[in-house]
């Protein structure tokens, strides 16, 4: 059986209040076991460490019983202000935003007060620490106007909390109002529908409540016999938001191996015991999931030189964004240069500055080195002048470079991610290695990585990459024009081809081949997933980009759930 780990808004909730007992607790060390991961040490009468991981596959945050170690070459931008802001703090606060899968640790420190903010959500993690005014010192994941149109999540920007959903909540609803919901749509399962509908149900809460509303009779269920059986298992299940009565489970399968946590009762499963907290169990379903993938070490190996490769290139970015010159500022320099020359006559001998006027008639003071004269400042504004221009044309062609590097980056974190035998996992280490971020690796022996994912539908034939290489080969070589091409919408994945062969696809096949297509990307763990549609005439290569990476037009969208 799988490991079903859904991190969700009422295991946070549980969470928050372990860390609550700790508020006054002095902050130790701080170590980065990887880019996008940070471990903190306590010490409140005994020592306590919390890991906070957010990377796309793994994001978590729990206590964990060993000292972290750190995993990184050299400390990235975030790791360093940790150092200088949070170790030798005080944790003072602890905040979870209501139906959010966030958690905010406010820490005192003789430095200045700051604020760690662990946004657990899945593909969409981050971890953030902001000044005392709610500003942005450093985080994980980067992202400008341009990557992300909600908010910008930048050093020196504000923080701003993600988009709120706009759903409501289980406890806002009365039993009236799940008379009327459940009525509203009889035929439909009841678990997909609490997902679909409410704020803060993960997949594993909605199984529950759907178990506890009928008796584990299989769904839908009657609105008039089951509002209120429904309403109060809602009521019991968040009511230690209040109470704080918390009931840490851990699931096992048949063989007795952990396999899903929550912080109730798991009546739905059929062999789900306590557990002394929360944390043990989420160690106990990841020690599941570590021990059933047998290349773990290598998998782990290889994502260390991602985030690795990932961090630097992140930093190289910021540096470049750093040296955009505003247009103006470049043509003021020159400017500068000409109205010099033209007023050299009024400059004497060891002025600071002079004030002239400029071309449009109004007075400008000029800043000039006394130790030169008049001629040979103005030399040194054209020169100034001929740098920012030089800089101007050759920085944002690094930028855009450095964007595609990010993006082939995780790209390469989804395809490890997914890698399913050695071969798999070699080829990400080899495409890092070929694209110039880390050495080659010393030949091994083994297998080759399998071709493309095939399927069938309705009689059409899918094919899906496994890796970027794949992506480009079954689009631009094994694709024909008109074949349909299909990926996740914003996020990394594979690219999908479904085959025409001079029919057209139904409906049902479209959307079978966008689940394949919701699945085999990073976005595998939501509920819902868009995916776009176009013909592939329509999807060209990047210019100058990394395998795999493309642009494309006159595409349509569905949501689907993703599906192997």
């Amino acid at each position: 059986m799988e490991t079903t780990v859904h991190l969700d808004f009422l295991t946070l909730a549980c969470l928050a209040d372990e860390l609550r007992d700790l508020v006054g607790a002095r902050i130790q060390n701080v170590v980065q076991p990887h880019a996008a991961a940070v471990g903190l040490e306590l010490y409140a009468g005994e020592r306590r460490y919390l890991l906070i991981d957010a990377s796309p596959q793994n994001a978590t945050i729990r206590f964990v019983s060993e000292k972290p170690r750190s995993g990184v070459e050299a400390a990235t931008p975030l790791g360093l202000l940790l150092r200088k802001y949070v170790r030798e703090g005080r944790l003072i606060g602890v905040h979870h935003p209501p139906w959010e899968r966030i958690i905010e640790l406010a820490i005192s420190h003789p430095e200045g007060n700051s604020t760690l903010v662990a946004e657990i959500m899945g593909r969409r993690s981050n971890l953030l620490l902001l000044d005392p005014t709610r500003t942005i010192r450093e985080c994980v994941l980067r992202a400008d106007a341009s990557q992300n149109r909600y908010r910008v999540t930048l050093p020196n920007h504000p923080y701003e909390s993600p988009p709120p959903f706009d759903k409501a909540a289980p406890p806002d609803f009365s039993a009236a109002d799940w008379r009327a919901w459940l009525a509203a749509a009889p035929e439909q399962r009841l678990a997909k529908r609490l997902v679909r509908d409410f704020a803060a149900v993960s997949p594993t809460l909605a199984r529950e409540l759907a178990w506890r509303s009928s008796d584990g009779r299989p769904s839908p269920i009657s609105a008039d016999g089951d509002a209120a059986t429904l309403h109060g298992a809602v009521n019991a299940l968040f009511g230690p938001l209040q109470s704080g009565a918390w009931s840490p489970h851990l699931a096992r399968d048949a063989q007795g191996q952990p396999v899903a946590f929550a912080p109730y009762p798991l009546q739905s499963w059929p062999r789900a015991a306590p557990t002394a907290s929360i944390s043990a169990a989420m160690a106990a379903v990841d020690q599941t999931r570590l021990a059933s993938d047998g290349y773990a070490t290598a998998r782990r190996r290889v994502g260390q030189l991602l985030d690795g490769a990932r961090a630097r290139t992140a930093r190289r970015l910021a540096q470049l964004r750093d040296q955009v010159v505003d247009e103006g500022e470049i043509q003021r320099l020159r400017q500068n240069g000409e109205l010099l020359l033209a007023y050299q006559w009024q400059i004497k001998p060891r002025d600071a500055a002079t004030t002239v006027w400029d071309h449009e008639g109004a007075e400008r003071m000029i800043t000039l080195d006394p130790d030169l004269s008049a001629v040979e400042n103005a030399q040194r504004y054209f020169a100034r002048y001929d740098k920012k221009k030089r800089a101007a044309a050759e920085v944002p062609p690094r930028i855009a470079q450095a964007e595609q590097d990010i993006a082939f980056l995780d790209a390469l974190a989804t395809d490890l991610a997914q890698a399913e035998q050695r071969p798999e996992i070699d080829a990400v280490r080899e495409a890092l290695a070929e694209a110039g971020f880390v050495r080659p690796a010393k030949r091994r022996g083994g297998g080759v990585v399998r071709g493309p994912r095939r399927f069938e539908v309705e009689g059409f034939v899918v094919l899906v990459g496994r890796n970027a290489k794949q992506n480009d080969e079954i689009t631009f070589r094994q694709a024909a024009g008109d074949d349909l091409w299909l990926h996740a919408r914003g996020v990394p994945g594979s690219h999908v081809i479904l085959k025409r062969a001079g029919r057209e696809p139904s409906e049902r096949a479209i959307e079978r081949a966008a689940a394949w297509a919701a699945y085999y990307s990073q976005a595998r763990g939501s509920n819902e997933v868009s995916v776009d549609i176009t013909e592939r005439r329509f999807v060209q290569r990047l210019s100058g980009a990394r395998p795999g990476l493309v642009t494309y037009r006159h595409e349509r969208t569905v949501r689907v759930a993703p599906r192997a």
